[in-house]
């Protein structure tokens, strides 16, 4: 079985190898990250390397976001496929030595287990099923009540097509995720 190994920012993965550092959201971490000393002072810069690195690991399945009532400050988690990670610091080179000593010095793309790439997939499939079967269900209410309560027809007929939008997006999404995983099955 192959591990997940991805290479990130040194200073972010010497923080989230702490077992402590777990449910965090992107400020608290931007916080810790400008505690190091060798990091910028600069408070934008430095949400947005974290922000970037943050994204990443959760399109690789390796944090969950857990929405909060404050949608602008979700939390984080580490998964089960986080520990089963290797993370390599990228350690920023300044003197010419080194570069020359690595001659290409691209950042590998993440190797990740097939099958759990396939897991990660069937289970935003199945969110997004759940998603779709809850707007129809909006859809529909709002085409019941349309009937019986006839005064208020404008705002519910933004509301239904605003639901029948959602179902759309929705589908679309499903029609990728299905289309994504049939390759993976082929492989």
């Amino acid at each position: 079985m192959s591990n997940v190994s991805v290479v990130i920012n040194e200073h972010i993965c010497n923080i989230l190898m702490d077992e402590q550092f777990d449910n965090f959201t992107v400020l608290q971490l931007r916080d810790t990250y400008l505690s190091c000393q060798e990091t910028t002072n600069n408070i934008v810069e430095a949400r947005k390397v974290v922000y970037r690195q943050v994204l990443r690991l959760w399109n690789l399945g390796l944090l969950d976001k857990n929405e909060t009532e404050n949608l602008k400050k979700p939390t984080y988690t580490k998964t089960v496929l986080f520990y089963k990670a290797e993370l390599q610091p990228r350690i920023k080179r300044t003197e010419p030595e080194q570069v020359k000593a690595i001659p290409n010095s691209i950042e590998p793309e993440p190797v990740i287990e097939t099958q759990s790439i396939i897991h990660e997939l069937e289970k935003k499939l199945k969110q997004y099923q759940v998603d779709l079967l809850a707007s129809i269900g909006e859809s529909e209410e709002y085409m019941r009540l349309y009937e019986t309560l006839p005064e208020m027809k404008s705002h519910l007929e933004m509301q239904y097509h605003q639901a029948r939008e959602r179902s759309s997006k929705l589908l679309g999404q499903i029609k990728a995720i299905k289309t994504i995983q049939s390759h993976y099955k082929k492989s």
